[in-house]
């Protein structure tokens, strides 16, 4: 199983991080790459249990559950069904209160991809490479969301997402 960890500080209060993270179904207003999040029938839209379906602008898909909630301090999810070339897979987001009133926020994401040693081989070759880049964006994409209010669009992209480095490899 490989781990990324992305670590970023952030302006904005616990309170209207937790708020984004917490709309369950509403990734899509501040995640470049997902076009729609609706939540799945017949599952609550937030808490322990919740599911959704990310519809990705590239064409894959990645159904996600929640499986730990501590209000304002984490929330852990697990990707259950995906066309991506992932067997498993599983983030939790952190967040803590820092000194000056804003957020340390930080983003755990295991995962196993499909393919046996091939897919080792790609993990090593690309895979992470371009996850680590990808989360960097999608907390960078979360900073600017909560910053002006606006939905992210499509292959948005931010240069703060390149500065911010992973906490651990």
């Amino acid at each position: 199983m490989s781990e990324i960890t992305i670590s970023r500080a952030v302006s904005h209060s616990v309170a209207n991080v937790w708020a984004a993270l917490d709309d369950f179904s509403g990734i899509h207003r501040w995640s470049a790459g997902v076009e729609t999040s609706p939540t799945n029938p017949g599952t609550p839209s937030r808490g322990v249990g919740a599911e959704r379906n990310c519809h990705l602008y590239d064409g894959n898909h990645i159904q996600e559950r929640i499986t730990q909630v501590i209000d304002q301090r984490r929330l852990a999810i697990e990707v259950f069904d995906t066309s991506m070339p992932l067997k498993s897979a599983d983030a939790a987001f952190d967040i803590e209160p820092t000194s000056d009133g804003g957020t340390s926020l930080t983003m755990t994401f295991h995962y196993v991809v499909k393919f046996g040693l091939l897919g080792k081989a790609m993990d090593g070759l690309m895979i992470r490479r371009k996850m680590t880049a990808s989360l960097n964006n999608l907390l960078a994409a979360l900073d600017e969301h909560l910053r002006t209010g606006e939905t992210i669009d499509k292959g948005w992209t931010s240069t703060q997402a390149a500065q911010t480095l992973p906490a651990s490899a």
